[in-house]
């Protein structure tokens, strides 16, 4: 597997704001561009066993793993698949105790946490379960401390001491509430100032959570907004250009917290957009396929984006794309 680095160059200053369209889908970009583009281009790799769309997606022992997610027939998946980008292969994990879709999966280096989602194949059944991978177990997931409220479609991460969930969908509708799992019990720790759904998270590992995108309803409510949640607060700290929801997120040590694919009224979005803790923001190569309902993990400085929809809406893909970002 041959990978194109991601190389950064001087962005060109603009001294307008720009509307553009791509791929029939109308994108803002932002009044002051990002900082540094990148050069550089996403390669695919190895398809999925499956084409599934609103995953969730962990790094574990230098393998990614995905988890649960919706069918093109809109049934819930249980399957867990396993890639190894050593040998650019897939294997099969144990499956879920149930089907389950727009759930979280977290990673602490040593195990998996599966957080919330909805069960079975509707959207009316939001769980407050957590399940964590566990091989010496039977069925390989064993139940661990459920989230204080019910949940789908939120975002969680790890920050390094512990798990950090933000928003989503419960019993009372879209929710600003950010839970931390701690000591074997969940809090809440803090709020967003906007409440949003489909949005994405991810960490820096050492106490920062960056929670990304997302909206509020249809894609029309769609939001950039990025937040930054270190101990009992969380703080607005910028947008990003594109506002999307259906969104997966990655950390990298250059440019920060990333977000990437997404949908938008006129389409799924290719963009890869990051922002540091300080706001500022820098771009990434567009992704070969645009997706929403993906996920996206990172692998010795190698990000990937699995799976996912081709358009909006109940729409699959087993498509993998890789960037090396050294």
């Amino acid at each position: 597997m041959a990978l194109v680095m991601a190389r950064p160059r001087s962005a060109p200053l603009l001294a307008v704001a720009l509307a553009t369209t791509l791929g029939g889908c109308f994108l803002l970009t932002p009044t002051s561009p990002p900082a540094t583009i990148f050069e550089g281009a996403w390669e695919q790799v190895a398809d999925a066993p499956a084409a599934l769309t609103e995953v969730a997606a962990a790094t574990l022992d230098d393998r990614i793993w995905v988890a649960g997610g919706l069918t093109a027939e809109g049934a819930g998946s249980a399957e867990v698949f396993v890639y190894e980008p050593v040998e650019d292969s897939w294997t099969s994990g144990p499956d879920l105790p149930g089907p389950v879709h727009h759930s979280s999966l977290v990673s602490d280096g040593a195990s998996l946490w599966l957080v919330g989602g909805y069960t079975g194949s509707g959207f009316d059944a939001p769980t407050a379960e957590v399940w964590r991978l566990d091989p010496s177990a039977p069925e390989g997931w064993v139940a661990d401390a459920p989230l204080p409220e019910p949940r789908g479609a939120g975002a969680a991460a790890w920050d390094g001491s512990r798990i950090v969930y933000a928003g989503g969908v419960g019993s009372q509708g879209v929710s600003g509430a950010v839970f931390a799992l701690e000591d074997g019990a969940w809090s809440q720790v803090a709020r967003l100032a906007t409440p949003r759904e489909h949005l994405a998270a991810t960490s820096d590992g050492e106490g920062t959570v960056f929670v990304l995108g997302g909206r509020v309803g249809g894609l029309d409510a769609n939001l950039a907004t990025a937040d930054r949640v270190e101990g009992d607060s969380a703080m607005e700290i910028g947008e990003l250009p594109t506002r999307r929801g259906g969104v997966a997120a990655f950390w990298s040590l250059v440019v920060g917290a990333c977000l990437v694919g997404g949908e938008s009224p006129g389409g799924t979005n290719p963009q890869v957009e990051c922002i540091d803790r300080d706001g500022d923001v820098s771009v990434l190569p567009n992704l070969e396929r645009p997706r929403h309902g993906l996920g996206a993990a990172v692998v010795n400085d190698v990000a990937y984006v699995l799976l996912g929809g081709d358009e909006p809406g109940l729409f699959v893909s087993p498509t993998v794309e890789a960037l090396d970002l050294r």
